[in-house]
């Protein structure tokens, strides 16, 4: 993007590219949040981390490879707010993707509601309980907190990395939905006995909300995420994604050549414009390397 902007590119919001982009999302969200928790409505309390594991795991990637030529499949409020922070998409686009993010989940939860009132996949910080072993100490909100931190930077370094331009070479467009199904497994196989396992906004407000079990310690699922997002964008772009800052000996030509596939994918875009029945989104996104850049 070459820095922060307020709108989309006005090429998306002629041919109605954003509208349809904010409904994948929805729909994305809703998915993520109905098959996720829904996954885990019948477990126990010693099968209930594999359910939502397998159940967030599987059910996201599915989500994120059905709509990421579409909207992304961002389906999560904190990777939104982290690609706006690494100036991929424009401030208007994370707004409106929050808003059906929200949306999204929201409706997956009443929907869940309607077969269970025991909404699985309602997050709290682990009480203090006694075993067989002794009494297991209690998560502290500080705990939580740097736990949803650190689960939340693993899943936006995926999503940065997977669609990163300078790694064009060794990724494909199926490595997004992979790779955030195999993070977010094995973030829920550790997260789950401690925190519940939040790692989205979206998901931690409006199930516990549903559950009518907001208690104080929401603020954990909230800005933890958040700072992770800030977090993790800084850090990724700064670091990982800037090569000719970090490899002096970058192919001068590589640039020039990265320069012109700029150029034809602003062309590529017009031309779309021009003729939205044929649509050369993914042509577009392939040759910016990430999908849904403003």
């Amino acid at each position: 993007m070459g820095g922060w902007s307020i709108f989309p590119r006005k090429s998306d919001r002629k041919t109605g590219r954003i509208v349809r982009a904010c409904i994948a999302e929805l729909f994305g969200t809703f998915s993520v949040v109905f098959w996720g928790a829904g996954a885990a409505m019948h477990a126990d309390e010693t099968t209930k981390t594999l359910h939502l594991a397998f159940g967030f795991g599987i059910g996201t990637a599915v989500a994120a490879f059905l709509f990421q030529d579409i909207s992304g499949s961002h389906l999560n409020p904190a990777v939104s707010f982290s690609l706006f922070i690494g100036q991929r998409i424009s401030l208007v686009r994370c707004l409106l993707y929050w808003i059906m993010q929200f949306g999204g989940a929201a409706l997956a939860a009443a929907l869940l509601w309607v077969f269970n009132t025991n909404v699985p996949g309602t997050l709290a910080l682990r009480g203090e309980t006694v075993t067989a072993s002794g009494v297991e100490a209690a998560t502290a909100q500080w705990q939580g907190f740097l736990l949803e931190l650190l689960g939340t930077m693993a899943v936006v370094y995926t999503y940065l990395a997977s669609t990163n331009r300078f790694r064009d070479l060794i990724i494909t467009s199926y490595s997004y939905p992979v790779a955030l199904g195999c993070v977010l497994f094995l973030v829920h196989l550790l997260l789950v006995p401690l925190t519940g396992c939040g790692l989205n906004p979206a998901r931690a407000i409006m199930i516990n909300a549903l559950g009518n079990k907001l208690e104080e310690e929401c603020w954990v699922y909230i800005v933890g995420p958040l700072i992770a997002s800030f977090l993790g964008a800084f850090s990724y772009e700064l670091i990982f994604s800037f090569p000719l800052i970090f490899n002096p000996r970058t192919n001068k030509a590589e640039l020039e050549a990265d320069g012109k596939d700029e150029i034809k994918m602003e062309a590529v875009v017009q031309r779309s414009a021009k003729n939205p029945k044929h649509d050369d989104l993914v042509l577009s996104n392939k040759l910016n390397g990430s999908i849904a850049y403003d």
